[in-house]
């Protein structure tokens, strides 16, 4: 599968909101080498070869993880911000992020969701106890929340309070949540 719409996205750094600090967020523990939480290795990691796919248990917040890069959406009504205009874009902002060597708002002209589907085959890494999420007719595979989903050197957390993306050779990376984002 191409992970093209994945990219194609422009990026510009900023962050909105608190950070996470309830120590529950997979962002507290563990520090990066450039000095950014990226969080304590869970128990439950799974890995994929090439791309994978998922949404968070509470339907929120879709991801889409391949060698290049991640992607999250916030597409759920109900956000409480809005990520900082990419400049130069044209097309969709704010209630996306990627990264790739570093983090940023991404500049869309899609929807990631459909590629959460169950039937979209991103879900080599799904176990069979995992939730599912019903939306818009589509079964979407949900990574439980304290799971980690790793793509190369792309990780994604999945907690009750956000979701914490980021390529572990950089050190860059972003927490997604209803209340708020952060960009490091």
């Amino acid at each position: 599968m191409a992970v093209a719409p994945l990219m194609a996205a422009c990026a510009v750094g900023s962050s909105t909101g608190p950070s996470p600090t309830d120590g529950t967020s997979p962002v507290a523990g563990s520090v990066s080498p450039n000095g950014h939480g990226i969080g304590p290795r869970p128990i439950d990691v799974r890995t994929a070869l090439d791309v994978a796919a998922f949404v968070t248990p509470a339907g929120q917040i879709v991801c889409m993880l391949g060698a290049d890069g991640v992607r999250c959406d916030y597409f759920a009504e109900d956000k409480a911000w809005e990520a900082p205009h990419p400049g130069n874009c044209d097309l969709d902002w704010g209630s996306s992020l990627s990264v790739d060597r570093t983090a940023g708002t991404s500049c869309v002209g899609d929807s990631i969701v459909a590629k959460a589907a169950l039937d979209s085959g991103l879900d080599s890494w799904r176990k069979a106890s995992d939730p599912m999420v019903p939306w818009n007719g589509m079964t979407l595979v949900a990574l439980p929340y304290g799971a980690t989903i790793v793509v190369g050197t792309f990780r994604c957390d999945s907690a009750t309070d956000g979701v914490t993306c980021t390529n572990e050779s950089t050190g860059h990376g972003f927490f997604m949540s209803r209340e708020s984002i952060r960009i490091f």
